[in-house]
């Protein structure tokens, strides 16, 4: 040992409150997680025993249709919708029934949401 070091052991004096304070703490093996191991080291099933199900769709789809009997009246017995086609997006294109719409009809598109969302 170096004279420095013996002189700096000398001069330092640390309770055990100290040495508790700087200590790292290191954990008993036993309490580690461990994937299919649980307590009392016993052989548990995985938590995820299958991928999650896919819930929301992939792109999402808007039915498109007409409402006969509120548009014009007919009687409640009368459930009559006549459909028109599906909407789905494909990153920024709009389709309809799987085919783009043109950039004259997705503007008419566009001022018929706005005109709804007004009413």
């Amino acid at each position: 040992m170096s004279a420095l070091s013996l002189s700096a052991a000398a001069q330092t004096r640390i309770s055990p409150e100290d040495c508790r304070a700087v200590a790292q703490h290191l954990p008993d093996p036993s309490v580690t997680y461990q994937p299919g191991v649980g307590p009392g080291g016993r052989r548990v099933a995985p938590a995820d025993l299958s991928p999650p199900a896919r819930v929301v769709p992939q792109a999402p789809a808007i039915y498109l249709g007409v409402d006969l009997q509120r548009r014009y009246g007919l009687p409640r017995s009368l459930d009559v919708d006549l459909p028109i086609g599906i909407l789905t997006f494909d990153g920024a294109r709009v389709l309809l029934n799987g085919q783009p719409l043109g950039t004259e009809d997705q503007s008419a598109l566009a001022a018929a949401c706005a005109a709804a969302r007004r009413r």
